[in-house]
């Protein structure tokens, strides 16, 4: 059993306040837990919102749980430096990952049906106290969900699909089959990992941004074609020509969903994944086409070995900006300011 360990890590005292150095004492490994040495972390907007304590997040934040600093990060890769006695599936040097979740029970329905995200104690990497990968070692105690990393695939192009990826090819797996005609909504770093999954699959994809000048990076991505669906016109034309739509939109401002369940034909779905405020359906006119709203949250275990090893089969990767770790409030706030649309992904020496 390995013994505690001072991590140092980024961490903030207050919402919103700048990330500085800080050490955290962190208990000696468990029969199931597993150490890693963290390399690269992507930086995804659910840690801003744990940093900020806003968008619905605040009840998951260490400050709720009655710690002093939050630590945020959990889309980490890096080296296998301890781990407990009962682990199997990894040892020590393996290069291994986490994602966003990283406990279940293991022996709830939801767990005995391959479903471990939906389990009732259900933890998360970097939420209620659980201190992140902004950080020279994480430690997780259950590592059920760490993740042998193929050799195929490069750390930091395959950070953010441990969260971001699996939270879109879950629902692509899941609810599309190849020859679906499916839409893409939303054009950051969800929506370009989804549209390379999507063509992958083999499903004729189409992107739908607000944006014209996204159009060449998204064909570059796997898209077929490309709708402004701020253009009337535009939105028009492509009246009843998906089978699906992938919402990844992550907003807190209104969005107005009407004018693209008029793109899904008959029976068509539309799946949210991206976070937005609570939307109005018009449930009577679309009875009438019987389309279905669905939603998605992130994969369990299977979906993400299932994930990891087709995104080496077809070398798939998130297009990502690589930052030094030191430089994690800058990288923050150009997320938060929306000057960066892409992924980032933070780099230790």
């Amino acid at each position: 059993m390995a013994e505690a360990r001072t991590i140092n890590a980024w961490g903030c005292k207050e919402p919103g306040a700048a990330l500085e150095k800080c050490t955290i004492e962190a208990p000696a490994l468990g029969p199931r837990g597993i150490e890693i040495k963290v390399k690269v972390c992507g930086l995804c907007g659910s840690d801003i919102h744990l940093w900020k304590s806003d968008g619905g997040y605040t009840d998951f934040t260490a400050w709720t749980a009655g710690k002093c600093v939050q630590v945020c990060g959990h889309e980490a890769i890096g080296e296998v430096t301890a781990v407990g006695s009962a682990v199997t599936h990894l040892k020590l040097g393996d290069r291994a990952g986490v994602g966003w979740q990283s406990f279940a029970c293991h022996n709830c329905e939801q767990c005995l049906r391959g479903d471990e995200q939906l389990c009732p104690k259900v933890q998360c990497t970097c939420c209620e106290g659980n201190v992140g990968a902004f950080a020279d070692y994480i430690r997780l105690e259950d590592g059920n969900f760490v993740f042998p990393i193929p050799e195929a695939l490069d750390s930091a192009a395959t950070a953010p699909l441990l969260c971001g990826g699996v939270t879109v090819w879950t629902p692509l797996r899941q609810q599309t089959k190849a020859g679906d005609r499916v839409g893409i909504l939303g054009l950051g770093g969800l929506g370009m990992m989804a549209l390379q999954f999507a063509r992958a699959l083999g499903t004729e994809v189409t992107a739908l941004s607000s944006s014209a000048k996204k159009a060449e990076d998204a064909m570059a991505r796997g898209a077929h074609d490309f709708v402004v669906h701020t253009d009337p016109a535009a939105v028009e034309k492509a009246a009843s020509s998906l089978d699906f739509i992938l919402v990844t939109l992550a907003t807190q401002d209104p969005v107005d969903v009407s004018r693209f369940f008029t793109m899904l034909r008959p029976r068509g779905t539309m799946c949210f994944v991206g976070m937005c405020p609570p939307i109005t359906l018009d449930v009577f006119t679309i009875g009438f086409t019987m389309q279905k709203v669905t939603t998605s949250n992130t994969g369990g275990r299977k979906e993400v070995m299932e994930m990891l090893d087709f995104c080496a089969r077809h070398k798939i990767g998130a297009p990502v900006t690589t930052r030094p770790m030191s430089e994690v409030n800058e990288a923050m706030k150009d997320l938060h300011e929306n000057k960066f649309g892409g992924r980032y992904v933070l780099t230790n020496d």
